[in-house]
């Protein structure tokens, strides 16, 4: 066991693009927690941070891992350093005010132990707030929402997948709360930008990915218009493909994305803010970092401040 907690701490990820994210990250959890342990009617909530994608907690941007192989080798062979940061499971740890209650999760058993060896030697009082789990991050997820009294409770959720892991329906359990802040790092340059492709022949498999991602089969009108050129019925239910060139156009641009994106979000939570789309060195974008507020009282406030952390 220490042996194996010694080598999954370092678990990888991508550049200064993750920096960002755990920053702005950083600076919200502080905000958040700040609300909750200065404002009289928010100190009897029980306050959850869940990190779905938790990893280790430390990373090492060497040996970068991609949960679609084979489909995005490429986006992360721009490692700009190799030094070791805190990822957002010791982030959130680190807090000045901490959480009353954590939940970790990771589909990998090795990483789910060796982030529990990590709390128990540097954060050895907040041991027993936290609760450690694999397997999969949706059936989880959805089942911790069920488990919940939100009258009592509330969170902030972060779901960062390396690819198209999260499923549209556990968006949806998140949203049905009304307790819960997400930060969401949405897999736009890492997933659908890849996937829609220009002639709007893609694989079958790749298209029940995309309904299940986004919940809907209405990314196909989204994203593909009829051309004046097309002789064949288009049908949204029916694997898209063409027989005659061109006679579909796509419109998959990073705007056209983000704007579908925050669309399905207000259909789940109170308030959607505009998200930032994050890059690599080579300003390819990876991931479009979103935020969803669930609790319609406190909306205003958390929208206000997730926003000026977005536009900075």
């Amino acid at each position: 066991m220490e042996g194996e907690h010694e080598a999954m701490t370092e678990h990888s990820f991508g550049g200064s693009w993750t920096d960002d994210k755990l920053n702005r990250l950083a600076k919200y959890l502080a905000a958040h927690r700040q609300i909750f342990t200065t404002n009289e009617k928010a100190r009897h909530f029980t306050t959850w941070y869940v990190d779905a994608f938790a990893g280790t907690g430390s990373r090492s941007t060497q040996d970068a891992t991609n949960s679609e192989p084979g489909l995005f080798d490429d986006v992360y062979n721009d490692l700009d350093t190799a030094e070791y940061r805190d990822g957002s499971a010791l982030i959130a740890l680190k807090l000045a005010s901490p959480f009353d209650r954590y939940l970790f999760i990771d589909k990998s058993k090795a990483h789910v132990n060796g982030l529990k060896g990590t709390v128990e030697t540097d954060h050895k009082n907040l041991l027993s707030r936290c609760t450690f789990q694999h397997g999969d991050a949706n059936s989880l997820l959805r089942s911790w929402c069920g488990e919940r009294n939100w009258k009592k409770d509330r969170a902030v959720v972060f779901l960062d997948p390396f690819g198209m892991q999260v499923e549209w329906s556990t968006i949806e359990a998140l949203g049905a709360t009304k307790a819960i802040d997400l930060w969401y790092l949405f897999p736009l340059g890492m997933g659908v930008m890849r996937l829609l492709t220009r002639d709007g022949k893609i694989d079958e498999s790749w298209q029940k990915r995309l309904d299940v991602s986004l919940g809907t089969d209405g990314w196909r009108d989204w994203f593909y218009k009829k051309t004046a050129q097309a002789e064949m019925q288009f049908d949204a239910h029916e694997p898209l493909e063409s027989e005659n060139p061109g006679s579909l156009e796509r419109d998959a641009t990073e705007e056209n994305i983000r704007e579908f994106i925050e669309a399905r979000l207000k259909g789940c939570f109170a308030e959607v803010a505009v998200g930032r789309v994050l890059r690599n060195s080579k300003s390819f974008p990876l991931y479009l970092l979103c935020f969803a507020v669930a609790n319609a009282k406190g909306a205003p406030t958390a929208l206000k401040i997730a926003q000026h952390i977005l536009r900075q």
